[in-house]
């Protein structure tokens, strides 16, 4: 027990020196903020399962807010949005924009969030909570600062991509650039998956109803494909798919694929998930 234990401290401190970095904030903000490629439109899609659940104007909190993909959006849409990070470089690069607007942002863990029980109507936050194994700590705590009756969204990724990754091939991680095996992966590379059964657990452990799991971005990041394809073709097949994406009339297809054809596919067809859960009221 004692070394899984000294996995999770070992994996947890090398994620925070990393994100706490200047660089990396430079490069995060580079990478998440633009408005041209299928994440921008996922990110939309993924906020749209928080804002159609809550009323407007709700206090709303962002965990690990990043440089501010979701919580300018929030605020953007009327939203009172509160930020929390543990890297106050990251932090920065959203300060020169929040002047004026309705952005509060704090330097914090989202293991012990600064703020009292039931302070939030609406608690998200993507491309956080599968860095870290015991993920659900994550969850519980933002099951505190939660309204009862108020909703939390997050992303996950899907166990069952891997495992049909893998009886379709060989998923190469290191090309694919996620890596959720426990033991003899990478830790720089780790990011969790989880069953829908593991997410009823997680929830119910919060004191959460488990409302909706939505499969997120078929085309984006799916170990399937990646596995058909080897590492040298999924890279090329990004690299084109990026040059397909800025073709108008192959942009609109792809959105209306993912919106109305991924949408209903099984959870083992995409690697990312969108997950619903909400506080008892």
């Amino acid at each position: 027990m004692s070394a899984v234990l000294n996995t999770f401290d070992a994996m947890k401190a090398f994620k925070t020196g990393a994100w706490t970095s200047t660089e990396r904030a430079r490069a995060y903000d580079a990478s998440t903020n633009s408005k041209t490629d299928i994440t921008s439109f996922l990110t939309d899609e993924y906020l749209g399962q928080l804002t159609r659940r809550i009323a407007p104007r709700s206090r709303v909190l962002d965990l690990g807010c990043g440089t501010g993909v979701l919580i300018k959006s929030l605020a953007a849409l009327g939203f009172d949005a509160y930020g929390v990070d543990i890297s106050q470089a990251m932090l920065d690069k959203i300060r020169p924009e929040s002047e004026g607007d309705r952005i509060t942002l704090q330097q914090g863990d989202v293991y012990a969030l600064p703020f009292p029980d039931a302070s939030f109507a609406g608690v998200t936050t993507r491309w956080v909570i599968p860095h870290f194994r015991d993920w659900p700590v994550i969850v519980k705590e933002a099951a505190r600062v939660l309204q009862p009756g108020g909703t939390l969204v997050f992303d996950h990724t899907s166990r069952g991509n891997y495992e049909l990754a893998n009886r379709n091939g060989t998923l190469e991680h290191a090309k694919f650039g996620y890596d959720n095996r426990v033991r003899g992966g990478d830790k720089t590379m780790f990011y969790a998956s989880a069953s829908i059964d593991e997410l009823q657990l997680a929830a119910d452990s919060a004191g959460l109803d488990l409302v909706d799991v939505a499969p997120l971005g078929f085309f984006r990041q799916n170990a399937v494909i990646a596995s058909v394809l080897g590492g040298d073709g999924f890279l090329a097949y990004k690299s084109t798919f990026d040059d397909f994406y800025r073709d108008p009339g192959a942009r609109a297809f792809i959105q209306w694929f993912e919106r109305n054809v991924a949408a209903a596919f099984p959870f083992e067809m995409t690697n990312g998930m969108a997950v619903v859960m909400q506080k008892h009221g």
